[in-house]
């Protein structure tokens, strides 16, 4: 049976019908702290990067029960289980320059999507070989997990929306402190970029 979720999903500000198998989902966390991120692979089900720490029970429901399953840090949950009453949003593919620049943080990405079977293919892969790595906020996150999955390219820009809010915020204080922060987020990426090129896709 299809979440009653489908029927009231938000996409930026504009209302649709239902969500589609191969479709990035995010929901918000901690009173819009952060985002979190995974894809949906149809029959109510959502492939995601967990994280040690945040990791979500498998046997919290019954849905979860029967269909769930855990590979080191990606998980297979259902959809009422990842939302956990927050609001579905679904992260936009293909958006203009203009779009991604006015837009926040994480929600959309310029690159095309690749067609929803292949990324079903990627995001079951993944959770049933691994090959990803481990969570790592700065380098390996939820919504890296989720982009990789839509377009073959790791990114995450809500983390890159931050440490420009901290620069804008505390102008002088915030441009010295977020210097280490964003020459650390550069590194990490291209480690775990070499890392993962090396991993079945």
């Amino acid at each position: 049976m299809e979440s009653a979720y489908h029927k009231e999903i938000i996409t930026g500000k504009k209302s649709v019908c239902e969500i589609e198998a191969g479709d990035h989902i995010y929901c918000k966390r901690r009173g819009g702290l952060y985002d979190h991120h995974g894809i949906y692979v149809g029959e109510n089900m959502v492939i995601h990067l967990a994280g040690k720490a945040k990791k979500l029970q498998l046997y919290s429901c019954q849905e979860c029960r029967n269909k769930g399953f855990i590979n080191g840090e990606i998980a297979k949950i259902c959809l009422d289980c990842f939302l956990a009453g927050k609001k579905l949003r679904v992260y936009a593919y293909g958006v203009s320059y203009f779009q991604h620049k006015t837009r926040k943080n994480g929600t959309c990405c310029i690159r095309s999507a690749r067609p929803c079977h292949q990324v079903i293919a990627a995001a079951v892969h993944l959770l049933e070989h691994g090959g990803f790595g481990s969570y790592n906020l700065l380098a390996n996150n939820c919504e890296d997990f989720a982009v990789y999955c839509k377009t073959g390219f790791a990114e995450s820009k809500q983390i890159i929306g931050h440490i420009k809010r901290l620069t804008f915020i505390f102008p002088i204080v915030g441009a010295v402190a977020t210097l280490p922060l964003a020459a650390a987020y550069t590194v990490a990426k291209g480690i775990t970029a070499t890392r993962r090129d090396h991993s079945p896709t």
